[in-house]
């Protein structure tokens, strides 16, 4: 059984103009893959019909066999992270800090011990333990990128969905995320990655799915 199955979904803003029909694809939970396509063919759309926020006109969604129907938008999310491409969607706690704390809290059971030690290790990591106090509206964008990245990640979910997740990352950053990355795969965990950079894909994908208005294209 694969960890999503996307079965021949068709998606319209409304009824007469057709953002893509026919999209079929398996992903398993493993798995490192890439979406790609031009601007506004619906990459963020789909992903966003991956987590359960927008409805399909046709076809079906499954995440682990249930139709995606099915479950609430909490029991997608304790599966499958996603990190918005505008990361001030998800950062609305009063501090750095209570946001990585809401973020590890998510229907988790943990000890505070580990909670601070976790919240340390990863600010360090995406160095903003110099704002932990600050609040996430006041940091610049490449720093609200890197806090949703960091408490995204700090959930463990089993699988990520990373929409343009460099697109404010300067090149420090991007290795960080690379490293990262990397820790991730280790630990079995998949991804789905929109990127307009091919370069980055190329070191991190296990393979390319090409979004068009008919179906995709595996590469």
């Amino acid at each position: 059984m694969s960890f999503y199955t996307i079965d021949s979904i068709s998606f319209s803003y409304n009824k007469t103009e057709t953002l893509f029909k026919d999209v079929s694809f398996n992903i398993e939970k493993n798995q490192n893959i890439g979406l790609i396509g031009p601007n506004g063919c619906g990459k963020t759309t789909l992903a966003n019909i991956m987590m359960g926020i927008l409805k399909v006109q046709s076809g079906e969604v499954y995440l682990q066999g249930k139709n995606i129907k099915q479950l609430s938008l909490s029991d997608i999310g304790k599966r499958v992270g996603y990190v918005f491409q505008n990361p001030e969607v998800q950062l609305f706690c009063p501090t750095v800090k209570d946001q990585m704390y809401f973020s590890i809290r998510y229907n988790k059971d943990i000890e505070e011990d580990q909670i601070d030690e976790k919240i340390k290790h990863l600010l360090y990591i995406f160095e903003l333990d110099k704002h932990k106090d600050h609040s996430p509206l006041n940091l610049s964008i490449g720093e609200k990128q890197r806090l949703a990245l960091a408490s995204v990640l700090s959930r463990e979910v089993e699988f990520l969905i990373l929409d343009e997740p460099t697109t404010s990352l300067d090149i420090l950053r991007i290795n960080q995320l690379e490293k990262y990355l990397s820790i991730i795969q280790q630990k079995g965990i998949g991804y789905l990655i929109i990127s307009h950079d091919r370069g980055f894909l190329n070191k991190h994908v296990d393979k390319l799915l090409i979004l068009k208005s008919e179906g995709v294209e595996l590469i």
